[in-house]
């Protein structure tokens, strides 16, 4: 998605109540003349997040998250920014520029509902008296309850080669469409069914749209699961099985379970068992592993005790943990998956065997002895060697050192060798970690989704002057008029939101703090605009402490200026350019003399006192 113009934006915000966005996920309760809740970013029993309805913004008391309508949906649904304004667009009935000119004629929502109309085909057929008949009987088989069909939308691609094609017909959809959505292909004598006699699993985004299917054969055709083919809609390894359904349970655990299969997955969600997901039945991608890192922290792989599985959780941990997760595995006995294990171990025994799960360092070193069963020289070296490449991967360095001292001595080698050795692989993680800092609007999700409340380390009158501006971006003209810069502000938070003030005021767009918040989402400064628009509402007298707020930055501005000189004065005495000392001397005492708040010379103000031991030497050589 290219960068959105800002009047799109300016659009978005004006056609989108915060108040009403916000009533879709939390339950809002009227406080004055604005909105409250129990916040839905931490558990809290008395309210304390505020919906702002005149700056439409929202801040919590409690945990500092804040923002305006973006970052919300960023924050809640683990959006990116474009994700996040593409649904709001859709919502406002905006159009947005997009990746090509195909999109932006609406051709992806009519295939969006072109599949939500296949899905419920499907759905109907699985249903059917007759033609669902052996389907429904499968699913009893494999443990699958009514509830789990309807949560997951199972149905049924029926046999035959032009079934789907000869309903959608019927119903004026062209084969072209079709073909368009990955459900037809075209043969020699014209279009046939690209499902058929099988039992579909719709694919979703995490919006929930229907953007694909995976098929599993029910008469054993090949191959035994057949994925849609990539369209305007679908992309492959972008997407995660089951996880539109998951994230809320995921965010609240802080931690996904991933497992290999379609069936996996549909058996444990409905055990109860929610953070689950699955990578579309193929082996995991990194697009997929950075997706789940929006919403979780730690992953556990429970992919199948086989040599298969071994090597899919192996390509897994390298994946996720590059994508910046804490990873474990859960050992499930050999020959023997997930939905079997729940089957008949039922699920108290899976979810102690996910709590007992090894971390990744512990079944790294059990494959790579496995592998290298020697006990020489040689043989450890290279089991070393089969662990270091996963070990580069980990982006905190504390965990990589202490990964590389038990690497040592559980191999008993020399830890200094072993560290030596993982910097040869380093580069591997650097260039990843590279690829991965792009801002939210190069399409990444910031710092896994939840945008950061940057917070100032300022007090006193740089935190209230900017929060008093922010209340009334007009004040700035009071300033400009004194003669201060944007200099006058020492902190860089605070100095970098009065900036996006100014480029605001000075395009003549609103500076509202909803639309500063919305310059500042990549740096993810939401929370402390919000919380200084919440302080600026707790002065009393604002304009009286604006204008203290004004002579005190002044004031302090000066001081640092005659810091300045009193430093350029001392570096020229110990230089011994006495020329340019008196010069700058002079100027230094022309300025100090000429400050409004001066101290008579009978009582030596600060800068007169710090000074004294710097130019007394000079003044002596004068």
């Amino acid at each position: 998605m290219p960068l959105i113009p800002e009047p799109v934006i300016d659009e978005i915000h004006t056609r989108t109540d915060i108040v009403e966005l916000i009533s879709r996920y939390v339950p809002l309760k009227r406080a004055g003349r604005h909105f409250k809740a129990n916040c839905p970013f931490h558990t809290e029993k008395t309210p304390s997040f505020m919906v702002n309805t005149d700056k439409q913004i929202f801040h919590c008391f409690g945990c500092g998250v804040g923002g305006n309508i973006f970052s919300f949906l960023m924050q809640h649904d683990r959006l990116t920014f474009p994700e996040a304004v593409r649904q709001l667009a859709d919502h406002a009935g905006i159009r947005l520029p997009d990746r090509d000119s195909a999109a932006n004629d609406g051709s992806q929502a009519r295939l969006a509902a072109l599949m939500e109309k296949i899905c419920r085909y499907f759905e109907r057929m699985l249903l059917d008296p007759q033609a669902g008949k052996t389907a429904r009987a499968y699913l009893k088989t494999r443990g699958v309850s009514e509830r789990a069909r309807q949560r997951f939308r199972l149905g049924l691609a029926p046999s035959g080669w032009d079934r789907l094609l000869t309903a959608a017909k019927a119903t004026g959809v062209s084969p072209e469409q079709l073909e368009a959505a990955g459900l037809l292909i075209q043969g020699r004598s014209g279009h046939y069914d690209r499902f058929r006699n099988r039992l579909m699993f719709p694919i979703q985004d995490v919006r929930g749209r229907i953007v694909g299917f995976g098929g599993r054969s029910l008469d054993g055709q090949e191959p035994k699961y057949l994925n849609s083919p990539e369209t305007a809609l679908y992309t492959k390894g972008h997407h995660v099985f089951g996880l539109g359904l998951a994230k809320d349970a995921i965010i609240k655990a802080k931690t996904v379970v991933v497992v290999e299969g379609y069936f996996d997955c549909v058996a444990l969600a409905d055990a109860g068992i929610s953070h689950v997901v699955s990578p579309l039945g193929t082996a995991l991608t990194a697009d997929q592993a950075r997706l789940l890192k929006r919403y979780a922290e730690q992953a556990i792989l429970a992919f199948d005790a086989d040599a298969a599985g071994e090597q899919a959780t192996l390509r897994g941990i390298d994946l996720l943990v590059e994508a910046g997760l804490q990873v474990r595995v859960a050992q499930l006995p050999e020959g023997v998956d997930p939905d079997e294990y729940l089957q008949s171990c039922g699920r108290e025994r899976f979810e102690q065997l996910l709590e007992g799960s090894a971390s990744l360092f512990d079944v790294l070193v059990q494959s790579a002895l496995r592998r290298f069963p020697d006990t020489d020289a040689e043989g450890t070296v290279k089991a070393a060697q089969f662990v270091l490449p996963t070990i580069a991967k980990v982006p905190d360095a504390m965990l990589r050192r202490e990964y590389v001292r038990l690497l040592a001595e559980r191999l008993r080698l020399d830890e200094g060798a072993v560290a030596q050795e993982l910097g040869k692989v380093q580069p591997r993680f650097s260039a990843e970690a590279a690829r991965q800092s792009e801002g939210p609007r190069a399409g990444t999700s910031p710092q896994g989704g939840r945008s950061s409340t940057r917070r100032s380390g300022a007090q006193g009158p740089e935190r209230l002057f900017t929060a008093l501006i922010l209340d009334e971006p007009a004040r700035w003209r009071q300033v400009t008029q004194t003669g201060l810069s944007l200099d006058a502000v020492t902190d860089p938070t605070l100095r970098r939101i009065l900036t996006v003030i100014c480029e605001l005021e000075a395009t003549g767009r609103a500076a509202t703090p909803a639309h500063v918040v919305s310059r500042l989402l990549e740096e993810g400064s939401g929370g402390l605009v919000t919380e200084l628009v919440e302080l600026a509402n707790s002065v009393d007298s604002k304009e009286e402490a604006f204008d203290d707020c004004l002579k005190r930055l002044r004031a302090n501005a000066l001081s640092r200026q005659m810091a300045q000189f009193r430093e350029q004065i001392r570096a020229a005495h110990e230089a011994g350019h006495e020329v340019e000392g008196r010069r700058l001397l002079a100027e230094y005492q022309r300025r100090l003399s000429a400050r409004s708040n001066a101290c008579p010379p009978s009582s030596p103000g600060p800068d007169r006192q710090a000074a004294q031991a710097d130019i007394s030497p000079l003044q002596k050589g004068g």
